[in-house]
């Protein structure tokens, strides 16, 4: 029954593969100001675009931005783009390093030449299909767009509570770290998810202003939908040489997605019926990630 199974679903991926969901990034690094934040940013930018690369095999749907390069012009033409390539089906990661600011009223991304507003970019993100989105404000008084960049299918991170958190955030530097980063990966698959990278990154954050004993200026938060269930990134590229593979590999990125909703369930449910489902989902892992290892050792 279970090769019945596999056998179906390839078959119906091989169908669909002109029409397979895609992971699309785009990756801005703002203004600096000062020559630290600019060498600052541009590494975060750097390391999170390598991520980004190693996570999709290739550059084509990894779109950086970063120093001149990063205006509002171009911003606001990468966030059109995705709005004309993406579907329902597809998903887009969108990473903001730098500084913000936020006057009690307007929010805006601090970019060289003109700022760009947290309403216009909010307007540009509205129009982009893709059905599973994931928006990384890194900035100081990111805070302030909790509410007004919020949406169905979404995850939100900002480094900040509110607007009013307004220092150089340490977020940026954890949330680039997290997405290669061994010690994110809790559950050891090999795939960071949105909500892993977070606890990382918070974490990292806590600690950093613990050790030198001062006051936390800024306190990351987490809004949206699922984000135990986007993968962000992966430690090791999944790519797929056959029909076969593309297969495999669709059908673990859907049963790791069963597994982090499972987990989200858990409160909810009886410990003895969570651990039954837990593992059931836990050998079908192990079977079809030992299908796939051993075609790559035959290749």
């Amino acid at each position: 029954m279970r090769m019945l199974i596999r056998s179906a679903t390839i078959t119906t991926l091989c169908f669909a593969s002109f029409a397979h969901a895609e992971l699309h990034y785009l990756i801005v690094g703002g203004l600096g100001g000062q020559s630290s934040y600019e060498e600052r940013f541009v590494a975060q930018t750097e390391s999170l675009a390598s991520a980004a690369r190693r996570t999709l095999g290739d550059e084509a749907r990894v779109s950086v931005l970063s120093g001149d390069a990063a205006n509002r012009e171009a911003l606001t033409s990468e966030l059109v783009r995705l709005a004309e390539v993406t579907t329902a089906s597809d998903s887009v990661a969108i990473f903001l390093l730098g500084h913000g600011s936020y006057d009690g009223e307007i929010y805006k991304f601090n970019l060289p030449g003109p700022d760009i507003d947290g309403d216009a970019f909010a307007a540009l993100l509205g129009a982009i299909p893709a059905g599973k989105q994931l928006v990384v404000n890194a900035t100081s008084a990111s805070g302030a767009v909790l509410e007004s960049w919020a949406g169905d299918g979404r995850t939100l991170i900002t480094a900040t509570r509110t607007g009013g958190e307004r220092n150089a955030t340490r977020f940026s530097e954890h949330w680039a770290a997290a997405l290669s980063s061994d010690e994110a990966d809790a559950n050891k698959n090999g795939a960071i998810t949105a909500q892993e990278a977070f606890e990382f990154a918070e974490r990292k954050v806590s600690d950093s202003y613990e050790s030198t004993g001062t006051l936390a200026t800024e306190h990351p938060q987490l809004v949206g939908d699922a984000p135990g269930a986007f993968n962000v990134a992966l430690l090791e590229a999944r790519i797929a040489t056959t029909v076969e593979l593309e297969g495999l590999i669709g059908e673990l990125d859907a049963l790791e997605e069963d597994i982090d909703r499972l987990r989200a369930r858990r409160d909810e449910m009886e410990t003895d019926v969570y651990l039954g489902e837990l593992q059931d989902l836990l050998l079908e892992l192990a079977l079809v990630q030992r299908e796939i290892d051993a075609i790559r050792t035959a290749e």
